[in-house]
């Protein structure tokens, strides 16, 4: 499957992420990834227009990582400083004195 397109619809988005995450709450780490709350990303979800950036960049951001893309965007961390999951974002990986 290809990654997210800019002129993606949310619809094809959906269908994007569903093939991707089987069987996983994928709307939940949309959610978290962008910042916005679960009704506004389920909406654009289903729209046949281009959802907001910060949801488009949140789900290009979630296959990248599934798929172990290098390309993934990080910010502007090193992907090796990047916290573990569940941690707060502002943690990064732990370092021996």
């Amino acid at each position: 499957m290809q990654g997210t397109d800019s002129m993606q619809t949310g619809r094809q988005l959906a269908l994007t992420m569903q093939q991707e995450f089987p069987q996983q709450d994928w709307v939940d780490a949309l959610v978290r990834a962008s910042g916005w709350d679960r009704n506004t990303v389920e909406w654009h979800l289903q729209e046949e227009m281009a959802p907001p950036a910060a949801i488009s960049d949140a789900a290009q951001r979630l296959l990248g990582e599934k798929r172990g893309s290098v390309d993934a965007p990080v910010g502007d961390v090193a992907p090796d400083e990047l916290p573990f999951a569940g941690l707060p974002g502002n943690l990064g990986k732990l370092k021996a004195d």
